[in-house]
């Protein structure tokens, strides 16, 4: 059962969408951007003694998929998810008190810096290097695919930290306007932005160090569910908008919705669904709690949601018949939406495969298999 926040926020939420497909148009990322921030929904993580409140995994999974539903293509998730987690639970306290409210406001933008490669690796150590520099660090490497990199005022860059006990990782903030940083943006499939990142021996101050690996997995782990989240919502509404056109069709004489072989299929789809949204609640709550199955749930949520998004997105352009293809309709974007998301922190075969990692290197529990 939903609690008082989470009632406020799928209020929230559903007021948004319903705006959205009632406006006639498309909002643009900023005017998205600023409707967050008046309904508090940046804030989400924050403390409540900076004017937040205090929410987690099950608070974002609700407004990710208003956003999936919405098709909205501004920074939400790189700015008010993964780098509010940055700063709340990894960034020292001073650190918190300037930046928490900018990011309240709406006037900070963050991204993750991770990938190098854009395969996921989970355990892989950062090709980024971090040097002991004065009073700080100095960071060189490459990052690619960062995802709302170019509106990012500032990146969490991972970086691997050379110490006399071995390599280390460790995370950084670092100013997107910082001498050394070199940014090639670029547009996602979906319409959203991008870019690749080099650094030249940026310096970073020792301040703005944010932690290690426990760290890096524990924005990765909610990233993925964020992401998961999100494709439940374009899901919903590739089911939806599906349904309302077999409503109004006709083909034959008859509306498509009555012919039994289209039924089965979206019943197909609305289980396929169903199922994705089970394990990312799953998933979400594990995290919340701290519950040590996140380590399985997290991967399998990416594989049963990629596979699942799969089955919907193509359900929904075949059944719209040849204007699922067009432009006409806005099944295509949320079509190329699903693929985006797919691909982002891991495609479902990259988390099958570290789920196999995880199981091969800790053995289901009889108490776990029941659970």
């Amino acid at each position: 059962e939903p609690n008082e926040l989470q009632r406020m926020l799928r209020e929230s939420a559903s007021g948004f969408v319903a705006a959205r497909r009632t406006a006639g148009r498309a909002a643009t990322a900023d005017e998205d951007w600023e409707a967050m921030s008046q309904r508090g929904w940046l804030a989400l993580q924050l403390p409540e003694a900076l004017g937040g409140a205090d929410g987690g995994p099950n608070e974002i999974m609700i407004l990710m998929e208003a956003l999936g539903e919405a098709l909205t293509t501004s920074p939400f998730l790189s700015t008010a998810v993964i780098g509010a987690r940055a700063i709340v639970r990894h960034a020292a306290a001073p650190r918190q008190q300037v930046l928490l409210p900018r990011l309240a406001r709406g006037d900070l933008r963050l991204a993750l810096a991770h990938s190098v490669s854009g395969e996921f690796v989970r355990d892989a150590p950062p090709a980024a290097l971090a040097v002991p520099a004065g009073d700080g660090f100095r960071l060189s490497g490459e990052k690619r695919y960062v995802l709302d990199g170019p509106s990012a005022h500032a990146f969490v860059v991972s970086a691997r930290l050379e110490t006399g006990a071995g390599r280390e990782t460790v995370l950084f903030l670092v100013d997107a306007d910082a001498p050394g940083i070199e940014r090639r943006d670029f547009a996602r499939l979906d319409g959203g932005g991008a870019c690749h990142l080099r650094l030249h021996s940026v310096q970073v101050a020792a301040q703005d160090r944010l932690g290690g690996a426990a760290a890096l997995a524990d924005l990765l782990d909610l990233a993925t569910v964020a992401v998961c989240a999100e494709a439940i919502g374009v899901m919903q509404a590739l089911n939806d908008r599906t349904l309302e056109y077999l409503k109004i069709r006709r083909q034959f004489g008859r509306r498509l919705a009555e012919f039994q072989a289209l039924q089965h299929r979206q019943v197909d789809m609305l289980i396929a669904a169903e199922q994705a949204r089970s394990i990312v609640m799953a998933a979400c709550m594990a995290l919340a709690e701290a519950d040590p199955a996140a380590r399985r749930l997290v991967p399998t949520a990416k594989v049963i949601v990629g596979r699942a998004g799969r089955s919907v997105a193509q359900g929904a352009v075949q059944l719209h018949g040849g204007i699922g293809m067009t432009a006409e309709l806005p099944i295509g974007a949320y079509f190329k939406r699903m693929m985006v998301i797919d691909g982002v922190f891991g495609t479902a075969d990259q988390h099958l495969r570290a789920l196999a990692r995880v199981s091969a290197a800790s053995p289901i529990s009889s108490e776990e298999s029941v659970k």
